[in-house]
């Protein structure tokens, strides 16, 4: 019989994230601090949920975010000062010399260019890098931001995958096992936005003309993508998978290159020696790993690589402390997001709200599967963050899978890539794009233009989701 007043409590932290995000549209840190009050409250009041374990689920949230949050204060500051330097202006200037039609430069921008950026960055910054390219190609600021937006197709490794992190530890797997289910999902799914970047920059007759083009990009996007993750360094997946695409876009067009910003570049192809060398050699990560946490992972890497990227562009003190509180500044918000929702996905997890609602969904059988991407949509597109979408909503799916026989490396992975995608519909997303391009109060028009390679590639995964 089902227990509709403990599902409900159970329930009642996502209803309180659905209703502080989209009803009383609340900053994600105070909508993540309420979720996660609801989360205790929930395991305090109900005797159906285990209050012992709450203690415990908070301790390992704080090991996680700190993680998480290191990387992005790295990811941020390497941008900054890239910024200080002209380092990302020159960049999208050279893109912008490169392709003078503007159909194929949407392409490779899409499923190449940005691509890059955001997983080295993450969080929405390869926006603000791709949409000047698009705008000086001579797009109008509509098409701009919803090519842009388009961009962070790479979401699952943004900011080298601190939300594929997050995943991965709520789902009790290893970090490679995820990123490499994630990784043949995401395969079908990068050509399907060069397709789609195409028909929005051309028409139908972009599509007779670059389709093939695109979809080839993006089927390089996903190659690299994933052979990275299985045989190189994972966190590296969709940074080496848009290089990938990016280098065969430049390829084609080897007689136009000129005056290649290689100062610019450099702290990029520094940033990836170093995570190669790092990751990549055993013995190497072995020894740094005895150091102690803060030298295991990208975090370091980055930091060294903004020290770098300083030294290279010539920054002085004042421009390296300028860049680092504007570093700080955009830190701290998404900071406090990511600690709350993080905190109360663990406490759902921890406390049996998600074993509840795990057992509830087994009435849908194996329909299930079709079910799981498209709540994982709605939750990156509630939280704007795969992070945030992960900590809330991967113990549920992984705890419905294994009630129902599922494939809980694959419903973790169909998870972590609906999620990631359905994101850059969210509100604070669609107002990064809009700012870019000067478009505020007309994100209502992006998002209905952007929404449909995301309802796609979510239409996918539920039928990849439903293979036995």
């Amino acid at each position: 019989m089902v227990d509709l007043l403990g599902v409900f409590v159970a329930a009642g932290p996502f209803l309180v994230a659905a209703v502080a995000l989209v009803g009383l549209r609340w900053p994600a840190v105070w909508a993540g601090a309420a979720t996660l009050v609801a989360a205790v409250f929930a395991a305090v009041v109900w005797p159906g949920l285990e209050l012992g374990g709450v203690l415990g689920s908070l301790a390992g949230g704080v090991g996680t975010s700190g993680r998480v949050l290191y990387v992005l204060f790295g990811g941020l500051l390497l941008y900054n000062l890239l910024s200080a330097g002209g380092a990302v202006e020159r960049v999208s200037r050279f893109l912008g010399r490169l392709e003078p039609d503007p159909v194929a430069l949407a392409a490779g921008v899409v499923v190449g260019v940005a691509p890059f950026f955001e997983s080295v960055t993450g969080f929405g910054v390869a926006v603000v890098i791709s949409a000047p390219i698009l705008l000086a190609a001579g797009f109008s600021p509509l098409k701009a931001a919803v090519l842009a937006s388009w961009g962070q197709c790479a979401v699952p490794w943004g900011a080298l995958g601190v939300g594929t992190v997050i995943g991965a530890d709520l789902a009790r797997m290893d970090f490679g096992t995820l990123s490499n289910a994630s990784a043949f999902l995401s395969l079908p799914l990068f050509p399907v936005y060069g397709v789609a970047a195409v028909a929005l920059a051309g028409g139908w007759g972009g599509v007779r003309r670059r389709g093939v083009q695109a979809a080839g990009l993006g089927l390089v996007a996903g190659a690299g993508t994933l052979l990275t993750s299985l045989y190189l360094v994972p966190e590296l997946s969709g940074a080496v998978g848009g290089l990938a695409a990016t280098a065969v876009f430049v390829a084609r067009r080897w007689s136009r290159v000129a005056a290649t910003p290689v100062r610019s570049l450099l702290p990029y192809g520094f940033l990836l020696a170093l995570l190669a060398g790092v990751n990549g050699i055993g013995a190497v990560g072995a020894a740094f790993a005895r150091l102690g946490p803060v030298f295991v992972g990208p975090g370091l890497p980055l930091l060294v690589s903004g020290a770098f990227a300083a030294l290279v562009l010539g920054l002085g003190a004042g421009e390296v402390g300028r860049a680092t509180r504007r570093t700080a500044a955009q830190w701290l918000p998404t900071a406090g997001a990511v600690l709350t929702f993080v905190l109360a996905g663990e406490v759902v997890a921890g406390s049996g709200a998600a074993a509840l609602l795990a057992a509830q969904a087994q009435a849908v059988g194996r329909l299930y599967g079709a079910i799981s991407p498209v709540l994982a949509a709605l939750g990156g597109a509630l939280t704007g963050s795969n992070a945030a979408s992960n900590a809330l909503f991967m113990p549920l799916q992984v705890e419905a899978a294994r009630g129902l026989g599922l494939s809980e490396e694959l419903t973790a992975a169909v998870q972590n890539v609906a999620g990631s995608h359905a994101s850059l519909l969210a509100p604070q997303r669609v107002v990064l794009a809009a700012t870019a391009v000067g478009l505020l109060g007309s994100e209502g028009q992006i998002v209905r233009v952007a929404v449909v390679p995301v309802a796609v590639s979510v239409a996918v995964l539920a039928v990849l989701a439903m293979i036995p």
